[in-house]
C-alpha cells in the first residue's frame, strides 16, 4: 500500500507497486486523515475483481489483451459482469443475503480530474434504503454500504482513453461460505484424476469441495449454476456421504467458457449465492493419464516408472510437439519419451491427423541408484500446437518397496 501526496510520484515505484498487486492512493494533504476506511479495505483480498481493457490507440494499450464485449459478457457471466453503454462501462456485483457489508472501489492509474471521480456513481437495481457512503481521493472512489439489498448493485465508470481502471468488490458478512471446482477425467483404461480445465464434449462429473460447509442446510437442494454464451444449465448438486464438503452432478462440458456458481441456504435459511472468481475454459486438445506403472506414488531408488497418456485433438488436425521435463536432473533422474519415436530438434512429436482419435505418449522415470528415501521428483509433461498447451503433473517420492 502506497500513498502519495503531491504529483512528484516516481515512475519505478508507481511500476513495482503494480506489478507486485499493490495499490497507490495520490491525495491531497488535508485528505491524509480520511483514508481510515480505505486502508481498512485495501489490507483485505477483495471478493471481486475487474480491470479496464477498452480498446484504446497509443501503443502501450495495443499491447493490452484485446476483448470483445461479447467475450466480456461471457466472461463475468451471470453474477458479475462489464458492459459498455453510453461512454460508461458498468461492473455488477451481486449481492446476497448473507452479505452484511458491501465495498466496492475504482482505483485509477493516474490522478484523475474531481470531475471524472464524481461521474463514478453506485446503486442498486432495486429500490433500497440503505446508507451508502462515498469517499473520493486523488485516484479512487471508495463505496461502502452497511445492510445492502439483495441483488446486483451496479457501478457506472466513465470512459476514459488515458486512464485505466480497475475495480474491486469485497462482501463482508456472519457467513464466509466459498467453493473451488474440479472435475472428473476418467481414461480409456480407467485411471480416475480430478483436473482444472475440463474437455469440451466430455461427460465428466463435476466436484464442488465447499468451504464453511456446516453452514449450509443440506435439507434444502443446493444447485449448481453454469453459464456461458448461448449456454445456461442448472444442477442439482449431490453430497459425497464419504467426504464432508463434497458435492458433485453428472454434466456435459460445453464448447464455450463458462461461469460457475452455487446458490443454497444457510443454517439460519438465509439464500446464499457464491461465484467463482475465474471463468471456466474448456480445451479442445485433451491430454489423460492412461496407466502409472509399477505405482502411482512411488519410485525405487535406481528404478524406473512408466507413464502412458493419451492425446486427443476434438477440433481439427495438427501437429503436436512434445516435452516432458524432471526437476531433480541434477540430481541423477532422467526423463525421456520413448514413444512416439518421431523427433524433432527439440523433442518429440505426434501427428494427429483424425479428430477424436487417441494417440499414445509413453515416458519413463528413471531415478539415479543413489538417493535418500523420501526425496520428491516432480514430471512435467506438455503437449503444444501453436496456441493450444496441455499438461500434465506427476509427483514421485523415492521408496525402498512399491505400497
Amino acid at each position: 500500500l502506497g500513498i502519495w501526496t503531491g504529483d512528484d510520484i516516481d515512475g519505478n515505484f508507481t511500476r513495482l507497486a503494480g506489478s507486485t498487486g499493490g495499490s497507490i492512493y495520490r491525495i491531497d494533504d488535508s485528505q491524509i486523515y480520511d483514508l481510515k476506511d480505505i486502508i481498512a479495505s485495501s489490507t483485505e483480498s477483495f471478493s471481486f475483481l475487474a480491470y479496464d481493457d477498452s480498446d484504446a490507440f497509443d501503443d502501450y494499450y495495443r499491447r493490452r489483451k484485446r476483448r470483445s464485449i461479447e467475450e466480456e459478457e461471457e466472461e463475468f457471466g451471470l453474477l458479475s459482469r462489464r458492459r459498455r453503454q453510453g461512454g460508461y462501462s458498468q461492473a455488477a456485483f451481486y449481492v446476497d443475503e448473507t452479505v452484511g457489508r458491501l465495498t466496492i472501489q475504482v482505483t485509477f492509474d493516474e490522478l484523475a480530474d474531481r470531475r471524472l471521480l464524481e461521474a463514478v456513481t453506485m446503486s442498486s437495481e432495486t429500490e433500497c434504503d440503505a446508507q451508502v457512503d462515498a469517499s473520493r481521493f486523488g485516484n479512487m472512489v471508495h463505496y461502502a454500504v452497511d445492510c445492502p439489498c439483495v441483488g446486483q448493485w451496479i457501478t457506472k465508470i466513465p470512459y476514459s482513453i488515458s486512464n485505466k481502471w480497475k475495480f474491486a468488490a469485497r462482501t463482508f458478512g456472519e457467513y464466509s461460505i466459498g467453493f473451488d471446482v474440479m472435475f472428473e477425467q476418467v481414461s480409456t483404461t480407467g485411471y480416475n484424476e480430478k483436473i482444472r480445465d475440463p474437455c469440451a464434449g466430455d461427460r465428466t462429473t463435476i466436484w464442488i469441495t465447499l468451504y464453511q460447509d456446516n453452514s449450509i442446510d443440506d435439507g434444502v437442494a443446493l444447485n449448481i449454476i453454469l453459464t456461458g454464451k448461448s449456454y445456461e444449465q442448472i444442477y442439482r448438486l449431490t453430497q459425497d456421504r464419504d467426504n464432508t464438503g463434497q458435492w458433485s452432478t453428472r454434466m456435459i462440458v460445453p464448447n464455450v467458457a463458462f461461469s460457475v456458481a452455487v446458490r443454497g441456504t444457510t443454517v439460519e435459511g438465509n439464500v446464499f449465492l457464491r461465484l467463482l472468481n475465474t471463468d471456466i475454459r474448456p480445451t479442445t486438445t485433451c491430454l489423460r493419464t492412461e496407466r502409472i506403472s509399477p505405482n502411482q506414488l512411488t519410485i525405487k531408488a535406481g528404478g524406473e516408472t512408466s507413464i502412458i497418456m493419451s492425446l486427443k485433438a476434438k477440433d481439427e488436425p495438427k501437429r503436436y510437439d512434445l516435452y516432458c521435463m524432471n526437476d531433480r536432473r541434477r540430481d541423477g533422474f532422467e526423463t525421456d519419451i520413448s514413444r512416439p519415436s518421431s523427433k524433432n530438434g527439440r523433442g518429440s512429436f505426434h501427428d494427429v491427423k483424425e479428430v477424436d482419435r487417441y494417440y499414445y505418449i509413453y515416458v519413463k522415470v528413471n531415478a539415479p541408484p543413489l538417493i535418500d528415501v523420501g526425496e520428491i521428483v516432480n514430471i512435467k509433461c506438455y503437449a503444444r500446437s501453436g496456441s493450444h498447451k496441455v499438461y500434465k503433473m506427476y509427483s514421485l517420492m523415492v521408496a525402498n518397496v512399491y505400497s
